[in-house]
């Protein structure tokens, strides 16, 4: 269920817990999960305030954070909490508690903070219960934040994107099995100041009426600019397709390459365009994207994974991939985070080597000349001004930029610093334009 916000998903958690139970008795074990341990705690007090009631005799242990419904010989089953946390590594510390653990649900609560599938995913190998009872994974949270674009390919997309109010049933081919998506308003909660509360939202979504339509209505069809970009990101405006022969010959020799280097992280590289016909001076085109990155069990991008090649295999991908636009390294400047010249200790001392004696030669982006804020404030300018503003520099893409299109829309700011994109985020393909982008405006200027 990815609703609007104040629909009373909390509350969905203990009705559920509390119908299960009273069915599967000592028979019902179940996971609940939250991003954040201060998230859990909340949810934990809701649970003990109804369960208790519910089940005379409950107990409640901090150490272990487990529910034993009924009291200590769990008549009614148990139910235990855990909290992920947002970022890679806490995610792969919260996998480990859970491992050989049984449970015949899972709850993951306010899975848009997630910044991929890969601990929902992995915690379903906790599913396993005795014959005759079904196991079953609960998602619940909002529109919007780094987990957007997979709730829209896994579920909305197949679902068909329901109205608010109706539940849609479907095949899913990542895992596997039915599934059930639905939506609510915040208009579905009659315990809710709904006025004061639509107030609440449209302060907290500033600018962006995008993501002001998700949160009032629960929608995953629109394209929400997140909270970084807001509405200076608009597919509309910045889409420039590019026909094939369409790019005469002298202005490809001005192109240049721009690389986010990554092994399991995704390794990106766009073809750019400085100042295309039609545009202001300094504006950039990405003509192309090279984006190497996981699939998912369904076989979709996996935008957030890379697939472990060397560097001599990425160097190969990369000259391969100019070849298709007749360019080669040599005449092609191929710009990359300063960081792949770090000496790592290899025979040819740095990433860098290992692509030049594959091949392809890589140039610094510069990119401690600048602060990351500066880049991503160039950035949205350029995004701002596209088509807008004749006398500002354009930032235009065509439609083979995949990646773009699918994680910049839902990039949220740093809770703590506001100019920069937060933790954790598929953030790689905008590291590479900002670093193209930086280095093509030193030059110009």
């Amino acid at each position: 269920m990815i609703s609007a916000r104040g629909t009373g998903k909390s509350w969905v958690i203990v009705l559920v817990v509390a119908r299960d139970a009273a069915h599967f008795k000592e028979r019902y074990s179940c996971l609940i999960t939250r991003t954040t341990f201060q998230g859990l705690t909340e949810l934990q007090g809701l649970l003990w305030r109804y369960l208790s009631v519910v089940f005379p005799g409950t107990t409640h242990s901090g150490s272990d954070m487990t529910f034993r419904l009924g009291g200590k010989d769990m008549p009614f089953g148990k139910v235990e909490l855990a909290y992920t946390g947002a970022g890679p590594g806490e995610q792969v510390k919260a996998l480990a508690r859970l491992q050989g653990r049984s449970f015949i649900c899972a709850i993951h609560d306010e899975v848009g903070n997630h910044f991929d599938s890969a601990f929902i995913d992995s915690a379903t190998a906790t599913l396993r219960g005795p014959s005759g009872v079904l196991t079953r994974t609960i998602l619940l949270g909002n529109p919007g934040g780094p987990f957007h674009p997979v709730l829209q390919a896994r579920y909305g997309l197949p679902a068909g994107y329901p109205e608010p109010g109706r539940a849609s049933r479907f095949f899913s081919e990542d895992l596997g099995k039915h599934c059930i998506f639905a939506t609510f308003t915040a208009a579905s909660n009659q315990h809710l100041d709904l006025d004061q509360y639509i107030r609440n939202i449209k302060v907290a979504c500033a600018e962006d009426p995008a993501l002001l339509d998700a949160w009032l209505h629960g929608r995953l069809d629109v394209d929400i600019a997140g909270a970084f970009f807001g509405s200076s990101f608009s597919v509309r405006r910045s889409l420039l397709d590019v026909r094939p022969g369409g790019i005469a010959r002298e202005d490809l020799h001005r192109a240049f390459v721009c690389m986010d280097w990554g092994c399991s992280a995704p390794t990106v590289a766009y073809l750019c365009l400085p100042d295309p016909e039609g545009a202001p001076k300094g504006s950039i085109w990405l003509l192309d994207e090279f984006y190497v990155a996981a699939s998912t069990a369904g076989g979709q991008r996996d935008w957030t994974r890379g697939m472990y090649l060397s560097n001599a295999e990425q160097a190969a991908g990369i000259i391969e991939w100019l070849e298709r636009w007749k360019l080669n390294p040599n005449t092609t400047k191929v710009i990359a985070d300063d960081a792949v010249f770090n000496a790592t200790g290899s025979d040819r001392g740095s990433t860098a080597g290992d692509f030049k004696a594959a091949g392809c030669r890589l140039h610094r982006a510069g990119k401690m000349n600048a602060r990351e804020i500066n880049g991503l404030a160039l950035v949205r300018t350029m995004l701002q001004a596209a088509v807008r503003d004749p006398k500002t520099f354009w930032l235009q893409w065509s439609r083979s930029c995949e990646g773009l299109m699918n994680t910049w829309p839902t990039l949220p700011r740093h809770p703590r610093d506001v100019e920069r994109i937060a933790d954790g985020c598929a953030n790689h393909s905008l590291d590479a334009v900002r670093y193209g982008v930086m280095w093509q405006r030193a030059k110009w200027q």
